[in-house]
Protein backbone atom coordinates (compact mmCIF):
# COMPACT_ATOMS: atom_id res chain seq x y z
CA UNK A 1 0.00 0.00 0.00
CA UNK A 2 1.50 3.40 -1.50
CA UNK A 3 2.28 6.34 1.16
CA UNK A 4 -1.17 8.08 -0.94
CA UNK A 5 -3.41 5.40 -0.33
CA UNK A 6 -2.75 5.22 3.42
CA UNK A 7 -3.18 8.95 3.53
CA UNK A 8 -6.62 8.60 1.43
CA UNK A 9 -7.88 6.03 4.17
CA UNK A 10 -6.93 8.29 7.03
CA UNK A 11 -8.87 10.97 5.45
CA UNK A 12 -11.80 9.19 4.27
CA UNK A 13 -11.90 6.26 7.55
CA UNK A 14 -14.60 6.86 9.83
CA UNK A 15 -13.34 4.18 12.68
CA UNK A 16 -10.70 5.53 15.15
CA UNK A 17 -9.03 2.13 15.45
CA UNK A 18 -8.48 2.07 11.44
CA UNK A 19 -6.90 5.51 11.19
CA UNK A 20 -4.75 4.34 14.54
CA UNK A 21 -3.76 0.56 12.62
CA UNK A 22 -2.64 2.64 10.14
CA UNK A 23 -0.35 5.16 11.57
CA UNK A 24 0.48 1.82 13.48
CA UNK A 25 2.60 1.05 10.04
CA UNK A 26 6.48 1.78 9.97
CA UNK A 27 5.79 3.67 6.71
CA UNK A 28 4.01 7.03 8.01
CA UNK A 29 4.50 10.93 6.93
CA UNK A 30 4.13 14.52 8.17
CA UNK A 31 0.94 14.18 5.70
CA UNK A 32 -0.71 11.21 7.73
CA UNK A 33 -0.25 12.36 11.19
CA UNK A 34 -1.73 16.06 10.11
CA UNK A 35 -4.87 14.46 8.68
CA UNK A 36 -5.46 11.89 11.52
CA UNK A 37 -4.79 14.66 13.56
CA UNK A 38 -7.67 16.28 12.21
CA UNK A 39 -10.14 13.49 12.94
CA UNK A 40 -8.40 12.33 16.07
CA UNK A 41 -7.43 15.60 17.20
CA UNK A 42 -3.90 16.35 17.61
CA UNK A 43 -3.27 15.25 21.86
CA UNK A 44 -4.34 11.76 20.67
CA UNK A 45 -2.09 11.51 18.00
CA UNK A 46 0.49 12.96 19.57
CA UNK A 47 0.37 10.81 23.08
CA UNK A 48 -1.04 7.61 20.90
CA UNK A 49 0.91 7.59 18.11
CA UNK A 50 3.73 10.03 17.53
CA UNK A 51 5.63 9.83 21.09
CA UNK A 52 7.95 6.69 19.68
CA UNK A 53 8.46 8.19 15.95
CA UNK A 54 11.37 10.78 16.93
CA UNK A 55 11.80 10.53 12.66
CA UNK A 56 9.09 12.54 12.71
CA UNK A 57 9.79 15.97 15.01
CA UNK A 58 8.82 17.95 12.20
CA UNK A 59 5.40 16.66 12.63
CA UNK A 60 5.18 16.98 16.22
CA UNK A 61 5.69 20.41 16.53
CA UNK A 62 3.21 20.98 14.06
CA UNK A 63 0.70 19.53 16.06
CA UNK A 64 1.97 20.88 19.46
CA UNK A 65 0.92 24.68 17.40
CA UNK A 66 -2.72 22.83 17.73
CA UNK A 67 -2.58 22.48 21.15
CA UNK A 68 -4.31 24.29 24.21
CA UNK A 69 -2.50 24.68 27.75
CA UNK A 70 -4.24 21.53 29.08
CA UNK A 71 -3.38 19.31 26.32
CA UNK A 72 0.11 20.83 26.13
CA UNK A 73 0.43 19.60 29.89
CA UNK A 74 -0.83 16.21 29.57
CA UNK A 75 0.80 15.64 26.11
CA UNK A 76 4.28 16.50 28.08
CA UNK A 77 3.60 13.90 30.81
CA UNK A 78 2.33 11.21 28.82
CA UNK A 79 5.95 11.39 27.04
CA UNK A 80 7.88 12.09 30.28
CA UNK A 81 11.47 12.83 28.74
CA UNK A 82 10.65 15.35 26.30
CA UNK A 83 13.40 16.81 24.10
CA UNK A 84 14.90 21.15 24.35
CA UNK A 85 12.69 21.57 20.79
CA UNK A 86 10.07 19.65 21.40
CA UNK A 87 9.99 21.05 25.34
CA UNK A 88 10.52 24.62 24.46
CA UNK A 89 7.37 24.20 21.66
CA UNK A 90 5.03 22.81 24.10
CA UNK A 91 6.18 25.20 26.88
CA UNK A 92 5.44 28.07 24.17
CA UNK A 93 2.41 26.81 23.02
CA UNK A 94 0.76 26.62 25.93
CA UNK A 95 2.12 30.15 27.17
CA UNK A 96 0.12 31.33 23.86
CA UNK A 97 -2.95 29.97 24.53
CA UNK A 98 -4.09 32.87 27.00
CA UNK A 99 -7.63 33.14 28.44
CA UNK A 100 -9.62 35.61 26.93
CA UNK A 101 -9.86 39.08 28.70
CA UNK A 102 -12.43 40.31 30.57
CA UNK A 103 -14.13 43.15 28.62
CA UNK A 104 -13.48 46.30 30.47
CA UNK A 105 -15.38 47.03 33.39
CA UNK A 106 -16.22 43.74 34.06
CA UNK A 107 -13.32 43.80 36.63
CA UNK A 108 -14.89 46.29 39.04
CA UNK A 109 -18.57 45.01 38.38
CA UNK A 110 -19.83 43.61 41.40
CA UNK A 111 -22.64 42.76 40.03
CA UNK A 112 -20.89 40.06 37.65
CA UNK A 113 -18.37 38.46 40.67
CA UNK A 114 -19.56 34.95 39.34
CA UNK A 115 -18.15 35.75 35.37
CA UNK A 116 -15.07 37.46 37.61
CA UNK A 117 -14.22 34.41 39.40
CA UNK A 118 -14.68 32.21 36.38
CA UNK A 119 -12.16 33.86 34.68
CA UNK A 120 -9.51 33.96 37.29
CA UNK A 121 -10.56 30.52 38.07
CA UNK A 122 -9.14 30.26 33.95
CA UNK A 123 -5.98 32.30 34.87
CA UNK A 124 -4.80 29.99 37.91
CA UNK A 125 -5.51 27.04 35.32
CA UNK A 126 -3.51 27.81 32.76
CA UNK A 127 -0.54 29.09 35.31
CA UNK A 128 -0.48 25.88 36.63
CA UNK A 129 -0.85 24.35 33.43
CA UNK A 130 2.54 26.07 32.23
CA UNK A 131 4.60 26.09 35.66
CA UNK A 132 4.03 22.07 35.53
CA UNK A 133 5.27 21.76 32.22
CA UNK A 134 8.52 24.51 33.17
CA UNK A 135 9.01 22.54 36.67
CA UNK A 136 9.20 19.21 34.80
CA UNK A 137 12.39 17.55 35.02
CA UNK A 138 13.40 17.88 31.50
CA UNK A 139 12.36 21.48 31.29
CA UNK A 140 14.64 22.85 34.51
CA UNK A 141 17.94 23.09 32.86
CA UNK A 142 16.23 25.02 29.90
CA UNK A 143 15.36 27.88 32.28
CA UNK A 144 18.17 30.11 31.39
CA UNK A 145 18.11 29.79 27.86
CA UNK A 146 14.18 30.51 27.63
CA UNK A 147 14.71 33.61 29.51
CA UNK A 148 17.71 35.01 27.36
CA UNK A 149 15.61 34.58 24.24
CA UNK A 150 15.02 38.30 25.73
CA UNK A 151 12.02 40.35 26.81
CA UNK A 152 10.73 40.84 23.26
CA UNK A 153 9.28 36.94 22.98
CA UNK A 154 6.09 36.72 23.66
CA UNK A 155 6.84 33.79 26.72
CA UNK A 156 9.24 35.59 28.65
CA UNK A 157 7.30 37.62 31.10
CA UNK A 158 5.27 34.70 32.21
CA UNK A 159 8.31 32.88 32.06
CA UNK A 160 10.16 34.34 34.50
CA UNK A 161 7.14 35.78 36.71
CA UNK A 162 6.10 31.77 37.36
CA UNK A 163 10.13 31.16 37.75
CA UNK A 164 10.08 34.43 40.89
CA UNK A 165 6.83 33.47 42.20
CA UNK A 166 6.81 29.72 42.08
CA UNK A 167 10.59 28.36 42.08
CA UNK A 168 11.89 27.52 45.40
CA UNK A 169 15.22 27.26 44.79
CA UNK A 170 17.61 29.70 41.89
CA UNK A 171 20.65 29.32 41.22
CA UNK A 172 22.41 33.11 41.43
CA UNK A 173 22.72 33.05 37.58
CA UNK A 174 18.87 32.15 37.16
CA UNK A 175 17.70 34.67 39.55
CA UNK A 176 19.51 37.41 38.38
CA UNK A 177 18.24 37.00 34.75
CA UNK A 178 15.37 36.97 36.41
CA UNK A 179 15.24 39.87 38.42
CA UNK A 180 17.44 41.51 35.19
CA UNK A 181 14.55 40.58 33.21
CA UNK A 182 11.43 41.65 35.50
CA UNK A 183 12.69 44.49 36.39
CA UNK A 184 15.27 46.35 33.70
CA UNK A 185 15.41 49.66 35.75
CA UNK A 186 14.52 51.33 38.61
CA UNK A 187 11.83 52.99 37.12
CA UNK A 188 8.43 51.97 37.22
CA UNK A 189 6.27 51.69 34.49
CA UNK A 190 5.48 55.62 33.18
CA UNK A 191 2.47 54.31 30.69
CA UNK A 192 -0.12 53.71 33.46
CA UNK A 193 -3.35 54.95 33.56
CA UNK A 194 -3.10 57.92 36.05
CA UNK A 195 -6.44 56.72 38.09
CA UNK A 196 -4.77 53.73 38.42
CA UNK A 197 -1.15 54.50 39.22
CA UNK A 198 -0.87 54.20 43.02
CA UNK A 199 -3.08 51.00 42.83
CA UNK A 200 -0.50 49.40 40.88
CA UNK A 201 2.27 51.05 42.30
CA UNK A 202 1.16 48.99 45.84
CA UNK A 203 0.46 45.67 43.47
CA UNK A 204 4.01 45.75 42.51
CA UNK A 205 5.58 46.52 45.43
CA UNK A 206 3.54 43.46 47.36
CA UNK A 207 4.87 41.41 44.01
CA UNK A 208 8.59 42.62 44.62
CA UNK A 209 7.96 41.80 49.00
CA UNK A 210 6.50 38.67 47.52
CA UNK A 211 10.17 37.78 45.85
CA UNK A 212 12.36 39.08 48.19
CA UNK A 213 10.62 36.79 50.72
CA UNK A 214 10.76 33.89 48.77
CA UNK A 215 14.78 34.76 47.50
CA UNK A 216 16.27 36.40 49.91
CA UNK A 217 19.48 37.16 47.95
CA UNK A 218 17.78 38.86 45.75
CA UNK A 219 18.19 42.18 46.69
CA UNK A 220 22.43 41.33 47.04
CA UNK A 221 22.25 40.43 42.86
CA UNK A 222 19.90 43.12 42.22
CA UNK A 223 19.54 45.66 44.75
CA UNK A 224 21.14 48.56 42.81
CA UNK A 225 17.77 48.32 40.64
CA UNK A 226 15.15 47.44 43.00
CA UNK A 227 15.91 49.77 46.07
CA UNK A 228 15.34 52.77 43.75
CA UNK A 229 12.01 51.02 42.18
CA UNK A 230 11.00 50.41 45.35
CA UNK A 231 11.41 53.72 46.21
CA UNK A 232 9.73 55.35 43.11
CA UNK A 233 6.75 52.99 43.57
CA UNK A 234 6.32 54.33 46.96
CA UNK A 235 6.30 57.89 46.14
CA UNK A 236 3.96 56.91 43.75
CA UNK A 237 1.67 55.23 46.08
CA UNK A 238 1.66 57.74 49.01
CA UNK A 239 0.77 60.29 46.79
CA UNK A 240 -2.18 58.37 45.12
CA UNK A 241 -3.17 57.77 48.90
CA UNK A 242 -2.63 61.14 50.40
CA UNK A 243 -5.18 62.33 47.47
CA UNK A 244 -7.56 59.64 47.42
CA UNK A 245 -7.36 58.00 50.52
CA UNK A 246 -6.97 54.48 51.89
CA UNK A 247 -10.19 52.06 52.46
CA UNK A 248 -9.60 49.40 54.61
CA UNK A 249 -8.57 47.07 51.90
CA UNK A 250 -5.31 49.32 51.39
CA UNK A 251 -4.00 48.64 54.64
CA UNK A 252 -3.03 45.15 53.47
CA UNK A 253 -0.03 46.09 51.38
CA UNK A 254 1.88 47.98 54.17
CA UNK A 255 2.79 44.54 56.01
CA UNK A 256 4.57 42.99 53.01
CA UNK A 257 6.23 46.37 52.41
CA UNK A 258 7.30 47.18 55.47
CA UNK A 259 8.87 43.66 55.97
CA UNK A 260 11.45 44.09 52.98
CA UNK A 261 11.69 47.86 52.78
CA UNK A 262 15.27 48.86 53.81
CA UNK A 263 14.96 52.61 53.13
CA UNK A 264 14.84 54.77 56.09
CA UNK A 265 13.35 57.89 54.33
CA UNK A 266 10.96 55.43 52.13
CA UNK A 267 10.01 53.92 55.04
CA UNK A 268 9.24 57.56 56.96
CA UNK A 269 7.31 58.67 54.11
CA UNK A 270 4.88 55.71 54.96
CA UNK A 271 4.82 56.12 58.78
CA UNK A 272 3.78 59.84 57.81
CA UNK A 273 1.49 58.79 55.32
CA UNK A 274 0.13 56.14 57.54
CA UNK A 275 -0.08 58.67 61.05
CA UNK A 276 -2.38 61.29 58.72
CA UNK A 277 -4.82 58.97 56.77
CA UNK A 278 -8.23 59.21 55.69
CA UNK A 279 -11.01 57.14 54.41
CA UNK A 280 -11.45 57.73 50.78
CA UNK A 281 -14.34 60.56 50.07
CA UNK A 282 -16.83 57.60 48.98
CA UNK A 283 -16.59 55.89 52.99
CA UNK A 284 -16.59 58.88 54.73
CA UNK A 285 -20.32 58.99 55.17
CA UNK A 286 -21.00 55.90 56.28
CA UNK A 287 -20.29 56.14 60.00
CA UNK A 288 -16.86 54.56 61.80
CA UNK A 289 -15.68 51.41 60.82
CA UNK A 290 -13.55 49.34 62.98
CA UNK A 291 -12.21 47.44 60.19
CA UNK A 292 -10.06 50.46 58.99
CA UNK A 293 -8.63 51.39 61.93
CA UNK A 294 -7.73 47.41 62.90
CA UNK A 295 -6.18 47.94 59.24
CA UNK A 296 -4.39 50.81 60.51
CA UNK A 297 -3.02 49.57 63.78
CA UNK A 298 -1.72 46.66 61.69
CA UNK A 299 -0.06 48.72 59.26
CA UNK A 300 1.99 50.64 62.19
CA UNK A 301 2.23 47.10 64.00
CA UNK A 302 4.70 46.22 60.61
CA UNK A 303 5.95 49.35 60.17
CA UNK A 304 6.96 49.96 63.44
CA UNK A 305 8.84 45.82 63.78
CA UNK A 306 11.12 46.97 60.82
CA UNK A 307 14.55 48.20 62.47
CA UNK A 308 15.62 50.76 60.24
CA UNK A 309 11.95 53.00 60.66
CA UNK A 310 13.70 55.83 61.87
CA UNK A 311 12.68 57.35 65.54
CA UNK A 312 11.18 60.27 64.41
CA UNK A 313 8.79 58.14 62.17
CA UNK A 314 8.10 55.29 64.96
CA UNK A 315 6.86 58.63 67.60
CA UNK A 316 4.53 59.40 64.50
CA UNK A 317 2.99 56.10 64.23
CA UNK A 318 3.02 54.95 68.14
CA UNK A 319 -0.52 56.04 68.74
CA UNK A 320 -1.74 53.12 66.65
CA UNK A 321 0.37 50.61 67.93
CA UNK A 322 -1.15 47.71 69.53
CA UNK A 323 -0.63 47.40 72.92
CA UNK A 324 1.49 44.57 72.73
CA UNK A 325 3.78 45.90 70.07
CA UNK A 326 3.89 49.20 72.04
CA UNK A 327 5.02 47.39 74.68
CA UNK A 328 8.27 46.50 73.16
CA UNK A 329 9.05 50.02 72.73
CA UNK A 330 8.90 51.39 76.73
CA UNK A 331 12.68 51.19 77.15
CA UNK A 332 13.29 53.18 73.39
CA UNK A 333 16.02 55.74 73.58
CA UNK A 334 14.12 58.48 71.95
CA UNK A 335 12.20 60.05 74.73
CA UNK A 336 9.56 61.33 72.41
CA UNK A 337 8.66 57.19 71.26
CA UNK A 338 8.60 56.50 75.04
CA UNK A 339 6.08 58.88 75.84
CA UNK A 340 3.93 58.10 72.97
CA UNK A 341 3.89 54.47 73.86
CA UNK A 342 3.70 54.47 77.45
CA UNK A 343 0.24 56.43 76.73
CA UNK A 344 -0.87 53.80 74.23
CA UNK A 345 0.00 50.80 77.45
CA UNK A 346 -1.61 52.98 79.94
CA UNK A 347 -4.89 53.54 77.69
CA UNK A 348 -4.83 49.78 77.17
CA UNK A 349 -4.38 49.07 80.87
CA UNK A 350 -6.76 51.56 81.58
CA UNK A 351 -9.84 49.54 79.11
CA UNK A 352 -8.92 46.58 80.76
CA UNK A 353 -9.43 47.83 84.43
CA UNK A 354 -12.39 49.52 83.02
CA UNK A 355 -14.02 46.41 81.33
CA UNK A 356 -13.30 44.04 84.53
CA UNK A 357 -14.92 46.49 86.63
CA UNK A 358 -18.06 46.82 83.57
CA UNK A 359 -18.31 43.12 83.77
CA UNK A 360 -18.39 43.16 87.47
CA UNK A 361 -21.13 45.82 88.02
CA UNK A 362 -22.73 44.97 85.28
CA UNK A 363 -23.34 41.01 86.59
CA UNK A 364 -26.92 41.31 87.67
CA UNK A 365 -27.12 39.39 91.30
CA UNK A 366 -30.16 37.38 91.66
CA UNK A 367 -32.95 39.13 93.69
CA UNK A 368 -32.86 37.89 97.31
CA UNK A 369 -35.67 37.94 99.85
CA UNK A 370 -35.52 40.06 102.75
CA UNK A 371 -36.73 38.34 106.46
CA UNK A 372 -40.46 39.98 106.26
CA UNK A 373 -41.09 42.02 109.58
CA UNK A 374 -43.03 40.41 112.70
CA UNK A 375 -45.61 42.89 111.67
CA UNK A 376 -45.97 41.12 108.36
CA UNK A 377 -45.21 37.87 109.90
CA UNK A 378 -48.05 38.28 112.39
CA UNK A 379 -50.18 38.54 109.69
CA UNK A 380 -49.50 34.99 108.22
CA UNK A 381 -50.60 31.50 108.56
CA UNK A 382 -47.96 30.21 110.30
CA UNK A 383 -44.88 32.93 111.26
CA UNK A 384 -42.23 30.49 112.10
CA UNK A 385 -42.42 28.66 108.86
CA UNK A 386 -41.92 31.63 107.42
CA UNK A 387 -38.68 32.15 109.11
CA UNK A 388 -37.71 28.65 108.81
CA UNK A 389 -38.03 28.96 104.80
CA UNK A 390 -34.45 30.82 104.97
CA UNK A 391 -33.17 27.75 106.87
CA UNK A 392 -30.48 26.75 106.29
CA UNK A 393 -28.39 30.32 105.42
CA UNK A 394 -27.33 30.05 101.62
CA UNK A 395 -26.20 33.02 99.51
CA UNK A 396 -23.69 35.61 99.62
CA UNK A 397 -22.16 36.08 103.52
CA UNK A 398 -23.47 39.51 103.74
CA UNK A 399 -26.55 37.64 102.74
CA UNK A 400 -26.61 35.10 105.51
CA UNK A 401 -25.80 37.53 108.18
CA UNK A 402 -28.42 39.85 107.20
CA UNK A 403 -31.29 36.96 107.19
CA UNK A 404 -29.11 35.34 110.41
CA UNK A 405 -29.57 38.84 112.24
CA UNK A 406 -33.38 39.23 111.22
CA UNK A 407 -34.28 36.02 112.13
CA UNK A 408 -32.53 36.20 115.62
CA UNK A 409 -34.36 39.81 116.14
CA UNK A 410 -37.86 38.13 115.51
CA UNK A 411 -40.33 37.46 118.53
CA UNK A 412 -41.51 34.66 116.28
CA UNK A 413 -37.88 32.65 116.48
CA UNK A 414 -37.60 29.77 118.88
CA UNK A 415 -35.39 27.60 120.25
CA UNK A 416 -34.84 24.86 116.79
CA UNK A 417 -34.31 28.39 114.74
CA UNK A 418 -31.66 29.84 117.18
CA UNK A 419 -30.05 26.85 117.10
CA UNK A 420 -29.64 26.70 113.35
CA UNK A 421 -27.81 30.74 113.38
CA UNK A 422 -24.60 31.56 113.33
CA UNK A 423 -23.15 31.37 117.16
CA UNK A 424 -21.85 34.61 117.79
CA UNK A 425 -25.55 36.22 116.54
CA UNK A 426 -27.59 33.99 118.56
CA UNK A 427 -25.24 34.69 121.54
CA UNK A 428 -25.40 38.32 120.76
CA UNK A 429 -28.80 39.10 120.06
CA UNK A 430 -30.53 40.52 123.03
CA UNK A 431 -34.46 40.09 121.83
CA UNK A 432 -33.24 36.45 122.47
CA UNK A 433 -31.16 36.32 125.47
CA UNK A 434 -33.85 34.86 127.35
CA UNK A 435 -34.63 31.82 125.03
CA UNK A 436 -30.79 31.47 124.33
CA UNK A 437 -29.73 31.10 128.27
CA UNK A 438 -33.28 28.52 128.30
CA UNK A 439 -31.80 26.47 125.93
CA UNK A 440 -28.23 26.51 127.20
CA UNK A 441 -29.57 25.58 130.81
CA UNK A 442 -31.58 22.88 128.45
CA UNK A 443 -28.76 21.29 127.23
CA UNK A 444 -25.64 21.37 129.34
CA UNK A 445 -27.61 21.40 133.03
CA UNK A 446 -25.15 20.82 135.15
CA UNK A 447 -22.25 19.87 133.58
CA UNK A 448 -19.06 22.24 134.83
CA UNK A 449 -17.26 20.57 132.21
CA UNK A 450 -19.42 21.24 129.24
CA UNK A 451 -19.53 25.23 130.33
CA UNK A 452 -16.29 25.79 130.39
CA UNK A 453 -15.57 24.04 126.95
CA UNK A 454 -19.12 26.06 125.96
CA UNK A 455 -17.53 29.21 127.51
CA UNK A 456 -13.93 28.77 125.95
CA UNK A 457 -14.86 27.79 122.69
CA UNK A 458 -17.48 31.20 122.43
CA UNK A 459 -14.04 33.21 123.71
CA UNK A 460 -12.51 32.11 120.51
CA UNK A 461 -15.06 32.97 117.90
CA UNK A 462 -14.69 35.78 115.73
CA UNK A 463 -16.98 38.08 114.33
CA UNK A 464 -17.30 36.32 110.66
CA UNK A 465 -17.48 32.66 112.44
CA UNK A 466 -20.17 30.71 111.05
CA UNK A 467 -20.44 27.74 113.29
CA UNK A 468 -23.95 27.54 114.35
CA UNK A 469 -25.20 27.75 118.06
CA UNK A 470 -25.94 23.73 117.47
CA UNK A 471 -22.77 22.96 116.80
CA UNK A 472 -20.75 24.83 119.54
CA UNK A 473 -23.32 22.97 122.36
CA UNK A 474 -22.66 19.82 120.79
CA UNK A 475 -18.63 19.93 120.83
CA UNK A 476 -19.06 21.48 124.49
CA UNK A 477 -21.03 18.28 125.57
CA UNK A 478 -18.23 16.20 123.37
CA UNK A 479 -20.26 14.53 120.98
CA UNK A 480 -19.36 17.47 118.38
CA UNK A 481 -16.64 17.02 116.03
CA UNK A 482 -14.32 19.94 117.55
CA UNK A 483 -15.05 18.91 121.03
Amino acid sequence: MTAETRAHLIQEAYDRQVIKAVLATPVVTTEMLLLAADKLGAETVLIEVARTRWDLQEAQLLLIERLDHASARRVAESWGYVGRELCTALIDVAVRDRPKALEKGVASDTGRKAERDAWMAKVEAWHNDIWALLSAESAKGMWPELIARGVDHDSTGLIVNLLLSEAEELTDGTLSACLKSAFADGAPRADSDPDFRGWEAWLELERIADIINRHPRALLLHGTTLRPRVAALTALAVADSREKGISKWDWSHFEPFAAVCTSPEVLADVASLLSTAVRPSWQRGSGPDPEWGTGRTKAADALAVNPLLPSVALALIAPFLSPSVAARFVQHPDEQVRKAVEEVVAQAIGKMRSERHGARTSRKEPERLAVPLDEVLAESGDPRAELAAFLPLKGPAAYKRQVAEAIAASRFADADLLRQLPAHIALGSTAQASGVAQLLQRELGDDTDAWEAFVEKVRRLTPNATKNLSTLIDEALGSGPGA
